[in-house]
């Protein structure tokens, strides 16, 4: 029997919302998906929910600025549970969170059996943990089947636009590294980071945090060779397309 708690959930990465609903629609029933700070902003001042999910980084409304307006007296989301999901936590990012009343932070990629441990002590009805498989760094079928619950046709659908997204993010990003729009840069390796790291794609996703770490601290004479690592792997990546579809087509 599913879970009827009411779950809200923001974040303007669509593989990351994919994956999540993927992971949770089988055990929860009343989920809420937006996919930008203002969809967002506009449930959280109509609707109450028994938990929420919000994502630092997003358009219109940052995560942070979200749990300032909904945390508000008498604001109708005042007293639920809010869990800050993000591919990268900072020292000084921590202690913010902390003090603008967030209960907890998911760090990307996010796992089955921490979203269950998490909702079990924030939601009023939990659910039974289930533990998952530990998976080889480049086994990227079996990482997306697990973050995906096994679907196939999601799966496939997610690598189609990962073979689309990743190369045209590298460019991007190389393209701003030129022009020495480091801030640019790093706002789009930073979505690749948080894709990667839903994917659970541990290789990809180790090289995404080292550049955007770098972008971050303005370490430019770093920026380069990182981003050059980022790139190769991606380029592997991209070269692994026939044989991906080709195991998907064998399941």
């Amino acid at each position: 029997m599913n879970n009827s708690a009411s779950i809200f959930i923001a974040d303007d990465n669509e593989i990351n919302r994919f994956l999540l609903q993927s992971q949770l629609e089988e055990k929860y029933s009343n989920l809420t998906f937006a996919a930008d700070g203002k969809i967002a902003l506009n449930y959280l001042q109509q609707y109450k929910y028994d938990l929420i999910l919000l994502d630092i980084h997003m358009p219109f409304y940052s995560g942070l600025e979200l749990i300032k307006i909904i945390k508000e007296d008498n604001a109708i989301n005042l007293s639920t549970p809010v869990i800050a999901i993000t591919a990268q936590l900072h020292n000084d990012e921590q202690k913010t969170l902390i003090d603008d009343k967030f209960n907890e932070c998911l760090i990307k990629p996010i796992l089955l059996e921490q979203l269950d441990e998490l909702f079990s002590l924030w939601l009023p009805n939990p659910v039974a943990t289930t533990i998952a498989p530990t998976l080889a760094e480049t086994d990227y079928v079996s990482s997306l089947l697990q973050r995906s619950s096994g679907n196939i046709a999601l799966a496939t659908t997610i690598f189609n636009k990962l073979f689309v997204e990743l190369p045209e993010q590298s460019s991007l990003i190389e393209q701003a590294l030129k022009a020495n729009q480091l801030a640019l840069a790093k706002d789009i390796t930073h979505k690749l980071h948080g894709s990667v790291s839903f994917c659970g794609f541990l290789d990809i996703q180790e090289l995404a945090n080292d550049l955007e770490s770098s972008l971050i601290k303005h370490e430019k004479h770093l920026t380069t060779t990182k981003f050059d690592l980022l790139k190769n792997k991606i380029a592997s990546f991209i070269l692994q397309k026939e044989s991906i579809f080709m195991q998907l087509q064998s399941l």
